[in-house]
Formats: structure tokens, C-alpha cells, sequence
């Protein structure tokens, strides 16, 4: 291996480690109540465990001096040094111990003692530990009485002089005990905090940014689309972005044109474009509502059909009051097309959009979808419009988008940013690639850019659009973390205000004639 491919090899290396660290902030960013979590559960259970087993401590301490009879300070102190040593032999072998529990009228010592030499000096220090306070102190007014005694047959006739004493003795370890055990939870807690943190950074591996788009696929990346939300507390406003009429988001208008011109460039000749995603939750309704809305502003006639039977959305997205009899009566030969279609218009004006909304919730009679009658009908549609666009549902979650590909002649995938994981990405593609039409590119909702800040507004608005797919295997990745389709923060309301301001002067013929300028 020459050098440049070791320099390579090692490039690629850092940009892993940096790439995991910065998923590893991220992920502690968002999960940082996990870590909150983790250590107030471990304090608590560190606290009650350390409560439940403690047993109390009780020291009683006094210090003594050491007089041998008809000896001289030198004898003294080597006295008590010899106490201090031997004391260990005479409490093993039992004597003083003995005296001890026959002096208190008990079968044992009720705690331990303990003797210590103050060096250079004849004084000795002697503790005594029990469960209880009186214990402690009986223990050590015997050892004071009964010590000279027994220690005479190994050092000679010796007497104690009490110097200090604690007298009765309080627990005062229990809070130093309890703070420990505190402290022990807390760094437990942030250590498995941190793991869970670390494990969720490997097992749920998502796309945030369009350079993780292209090393994971070789297919285009259309664009990056910002995310947006309407407040909660504004109950008539829709909770998707419509850009035919929510003209002051400025920064999804002007997204979505570079997104509809770069798709123009891919299409070419093609003229049945379908929409789908991974998993539900991913905004590809919105994405493909707003896609068709800018199409049409430019001067295209453009049909969008609503091929979600178990959950249509269109007409929510346009804010449709009125029932349509959707996509199954048409197809059946229960309704003509004419009853079934919506031509937009904006202001009194067409637009040159014309909707196919979806009617009732329909999970029976899904293998419609790859009739013979689905394929007379998009020959219909080819007829009247300049590019149709059939919004499906996901991919990787239901079959239907399999059904409708052998009917299109290209695809728009819509990825959510930091949604869904990579494999179901890889297996919604692959499912996709197996049919006929080519993926011509993937679309970032909500993504970051290339700085490696988010572009746009974080999210809000909760959504739970996969609870309404019961029949999917993977139902069960449905959006828990409350996200719209759309999602985001709203703008600040000046700014609002000022895009707004210029968006409504547009009218939507001026911007059929010169969408550039208008859009």
C-alpha cells in the first residue's frame, strides 16, 4: 500500500471518529433527559439500599495515660508502647475479652476495641465500636476498669489515668454514609446514561445532512427542504405547508424551486412522477402537494393524484371541506373521473393544479392499485396534463408503492431528516428499484446544510400519521417523537410579517408568467 492510500485510509478514519462524535452531541442533545433520568434513578435506588442496610456506629473514644508503679518516665512510655503493640495479641487471645463480657453479664463483646499509642508519649488511645450508644460506652468503662489487669501479666502492675472521654456517643456516620452513596449513584447513573446514549447513537443510525444522502446511496439528492410549523394554539391554522397559500415562508418557497428545477433537469421526457418515502411520518404528502403547487405556478398543467388509500391527506393539505368520492369509486366505474377531480384556484384565478383527493380510508382493496384499470386511468391523466404526480404511501412499510410503480416512469424519494433509520431507507429503495421506474432522486425534509447547522426550523407540531397504517409490519416505527409532516418552529412574527408582506403583492398569474421572479 503506497502512501497516498495510507493518507487516505487514515482521512476516512477521522472523518468517522468526527462524524460519530458529532451524531454522539447530537443524540446527547436530544436524549439528554436519558442521562437526567438514569442518575436521578440510580440516587434513588443508591439512597433506599444504603438506608434499608445501614447499621448505625457508635464510637466511644478516651484517651488514657500509663503509670507503672515505682517506674520512671522513660519506663512509662515504653510502657505504653508495649500496651499499644500487644493489645492486638491480648484481645486474640481471648482473655480480655472474656473479662470483658463477664463484667456486662453478656455472652460476647458487643462491638469491637481498639487500642492505639500517641507516639513519644506514655498516652494510649483507646476506641470502642458498637450498634448502640450504650454498648459503646459500657464497653469502654469495662476496658478501662479490666485493661491494667490482664496486661500486668505481660508488662507489670501498670495503672490508667482517664485524660478524656467521650462520655455517651452519637451515630454521626449515617450522613456521610448516605452522601457517599449519593455521590456512588450519581456517577453510576451518568455512566449508564451516557451508554444508552452511546448504544441509541449505533443501533439508530438516521441521515441528517446531504453528504450522509450521498455516502449512503448513489442516487441524486434533489434538494433540502426546511421545516416549518403553525403554533399549536392557532386551532383553525393547517398543520401542513402549503405554499399556494402560506406565500410568507419564503425559505420553503425558494427550497422547493431549486428542488423542482433540479427534478425538471432528471425528468426530461418523463411524465408520471410518484412521491413516497421509508416510513410514514416523513412529510412525502406535503412534499409532494408543495412540488406540485410550484410545477403548476411555473405554467404546467399538473394533476395530483392522492394514491394513499389508508390515509389521504391531500385534501387536508388544500384545506378541502367538501367529500370526494377518491381514487376507488373512479376505478371501479362507481364515479366518473370529471366528479372525482378539483381544479385549484387561487384568489378566484386557476392555477393550473388539478387534485384527485383521496376519499374514505380504504386497506382492502389495495391490490387495485396494480390493475389494469389504474393503468387506463394514468393514460387519461397523461392526456390532460403535463406531469401527474401520485402521492403513495411508504415504501418500506406497505406494498401499495410497488403496486403504482409498474404505472409511473419515475420516482421521488423523501427522506426525513434524522427519522427514519438507514436500513429502512436501503430496504424502501431496494423494494423500489426492483420495479421499472428509476429513482431520479431523494429529497432531505428538513435536513442540515452544508455549514452543518439545521436549515430552517426545528419541530413541533405532533403528528401521528403511522398509527392510522394498523395492517404494516412496521407499524410499530411510527413517529413517537410528535412530528408533523411538515414540522418545525413558526417564524418570528415581524419577520413573518415582512416575507409576508412581499409574497402577498404576487399574484398567482404573475407567477405563472414569470416564476422566477415570482417564486
Amino acid at each position: 500500500m503506497d502512501e497516498t492510500s495510507l493518507n487516505s485510509s487514515s482521512q476516512l478514519e477521522k472523518l468517522d471518529i468526527l462524524s460519530f462524535l458529532n451524531d454522539f452531541l447530537h443524540r446527547l442533545r436530544r436524549l439528554w433527559w436519558i442521562v437526567v433520568l438514569a442518575v436521578a434513578v440510580c440516587m434513588c435506588l443508591s439512597y433506599f439500599r444504603s438506608s434499608t442496610s445501614y447499621s448505625p456506629s457508635y464510637v466511644a473514644e478516651a484517651t488514657v495515660s500509663v503509670d507503672i508503679v515505682n517506674g520512671g518516665a522513660s519506663a512509662k512510655r515504653s510502657t505504653a508502647e508495649q500496651m499499644g503493640k500487644i493489645f492486638p495479641y491480648i484481645l486474640t487471645s481471648g482473655a480480655l475479652s472474656d473479662v470483658i463480657a463477664s463484667d456486662l453479664n453478656m455472652k460476647s463483646v458487643p462491638g469491637s476495641i481498639k487500642v492505639s499509642n500517641i507516639s513519644g508519649t506514655n498516652l494510649l488511645t483507646i476506641r470502642v465500636t458498637s450498634w448502640t450508644a450504650e454498648h459503646a460506652y459500657n464497653v469502654l468503662q469495662s476496658v478501662l476498669k479490666n485493661y491494667p489487669e490482664i496486661a500486668q501479666f505481660v508488662v507489670g502492675q501498670t495503672e490508667l489515668t482517664l485524660i478524656d472521654d467521650s462520655g455517651i456517643p452519637e451515630d454521626t456516620g449515617k450522613s456521610s454514609v448516605i452522601r457517599g452513596s449519593l455521590r456512588r449513584g450519581a456517577i453510576i447513573g451518568l455512566g449508564i446514561g451516557i451508554a444508552l446514549v452511546l448504544l441509541h447513537v449505533m443501533t439508530f443510525r438516521t441521515i441528517r445532512s446531504e453528504t450522509e444522502l450521498r455516502n449512503l446511496m448513489n442516487i441524486p439528492c434533489l434538494g433540502t427542504l426546511p421545516v416549518s410549523v403553525t403554533k399549536k394554539r392557532r386551532k383553525k391554522a393547517s398543520r401542513h405547508i402549503n405554499i399556494l397559500y402560506d406565500s410568507y415562508r419564503s425559505d420553503y418557497i425558494e427550497a422547493m424551486r431549486l428542488v423542482r428545477t433540479r427534478l425538471e433537469r432528471q425528468l426530461e421526457d418523463k411524465q408520471v412522477l410518484m412521491v413516497t418515502s421509508s416510513i410514514s411520518g416523513e412529510g412525502k404528502s406535503t412534499v409532494a402537494s408543495n412540488l406540485a403547487i410550484s410545477m403548476a405556478l411555473k405554467g404546467k398543467r399538473v394533476i395530483l393524484v392522492d394514491c394513499d388509500l389508508r390515509n389521504p391527506s391531500i385534501a387536508e393539505i388544500f384545506n378541502l371541506k367538501q367529500e370526494f368520492p377518491g381514487l376507488i369509486p373512479v376505478l371501479n366505474g362507481k364515479s366518473a373521473l370529471e366528479d372525482a377531480l378539483y381544479p385549484v384556484s387561487f384568489r378566484g384565478k386557476p392555477t393550473g393544479l388539478t387534485l384527485l383527493p383521496g376519499g374514505k380510508r380504504e386497506s382492502s382493496l389495495v391490490e387495485i392499485l396494480g390493475s389494469d384499470a389504474m393503468s387506463e386511468l394514468i393514460s387519461l391523466l397523461r392526456q390532460q396534463a403535463d406531469i401527474v404526480i401520485l402521492d403513495t404511501p411508504p415504501s418500506a412499510m406497505l406494498v401499495d408503492a410497488m403496486m403504482l410503480v409498474r404505472h409511473v416512469d419515475a420516482v421521488a424519494y423523501v427522506i426525513m431528516s434524522d427519522f427514519a433509520r438507514r436500513r429502512f431507507i436501503i430496504q424502501g429503495v431496494q423494494e423500489l428499484s426492483n420495479g421499472d421506474a428509476p429513482i431520479v432522486g431523494c429529497i432531505l425534509n428538513g435536513g442540515r446544510t452544508h455549514s452543518g447547522g439545521y436549515y430552517g426550523y426545528k419541530y413541533g407540531y405532533g403528528y401521528r400519521y403511522g398509527s392510522r397504517y394498523s395492517s404494516s409490519k412496521y407499524s410499530s416505527n411510527r413517529s413517537k417523537s410528535g412530528r408533523a409532516e411538515s414540522g418545525g418552529s413558526e417564524r418570528s412574527r415581524s419577520a413573518a410579517k415582512r416575507d409576508g408582506a412581499k409574497a402577498e403583492n404576487i399574484d398567482p398569474d404573475q407567477r405563472r408568467k414569470n416564476p422566477d421572479k415570482a417564486e
